[in-house]
């Protein structure tokens, strides 16, 4: 039986992006590394988009999550694999999470430093915005 995992963890790559001073000084400041990860896993989760992680760096502690954390990478497990039985294999939950995270934090600082007119926030304003509207129509 495969021991569960103690910690979430990130590409050894990415620790640079999470402490990037746009990232953790504008974008996410004053958050934990767990807030961070869960940030960047819905960019990825919502961009549709998780790549494998090359050389994993433990990241945060399991024990740190809150029942509404654990909620959430669970809901993107079973969303991302299309049957609650991934609630059953953890270190799975935890892989596709990382995965999501792996994409997400790329995709949040290729966003940030791009150097494209408007700020990250007034974006996801707009994004937000248009969802809403979405909801609205139907």
């Amino acid at each position: 039986m495969p021991r569960l995992p103690d910690r979430l963890d990130v590409d050894k790559a990415d620790r640079e992006l999470y402490d990037h001073d746009t990232i953790s000084k504008e974008i996410l400041p004053g958050r934990t590394r767990k807030e961070q990860f869960l940030f960047a896993m819905a960019v990825g989760f919502r961009n549709q988009v998780k790549r494998p992680l090359d050389a994993r760096e433990g990241f945060f502690l399991a024990k740190d999550m809150r029942p509404e954390d654990e909620a959430l990478i669970d809901t993107v497990a079973i969303h991302d694999t299309g049957s609650v039985d991934v609630l059953f294999d953890r270190v799975a939950v935890f892989r596709i999470a990382e995965e999501y995270a792996h994409a997400g934090i790329r995709l949040l600082y290729d966003d940030v430093t791009s150097g494209q007119p408007g700020s990250f926030f007034k974006k996801l304003e707009l994004e937000l915005f248009s969802l809403v509207e979405a909801l609205d129509s139907e």
